[in-house]
């Protein structure tokens, strides 16, 4: 699978969120709104969701792509990350 990362936004210190991305799949699909998130765990890419209320009245949060195996999720997110990574130490030079 070929994968193309453009990083559209980066947030510099506000918080968890490092950076907004669009992935596409395959020169086919496009995928937009990939979130570079910061946490105490590590930095890794979240896929696009919606947020819905539940029966409770709670905040739901769903995602609207997601890759289907572990190794799908690999693949996008260390394209995404390599691609930030690249991003913010061109803006620091």
């Amino acid at each position: 699978m070929q994968l193309s990362v453009k990083i559209h936004k980066v947030f510099e210190d506000k918080g968890a969120m490092k950076a907004i991305a669009s992935v596409t799949l395959d020169e086919l699909f496009a995928v937009h709104g990939v979130k570079v998130i910061e946490s105490e765990k590590g930095r890794f890419a979240a896929m696009p969701n919606e947020v819905f209320k539940d029966k409770d009245g709670n905040d739901v949060h769903r995602d609207i792509f997601h890759p289907i195996s572990s190794s799908a999720r690999k693949l996008m997110e260390e394209a995404v990350l390599t691609v930030y990574e690249t991003t913010i130490k061109k803006s620091a030079e």
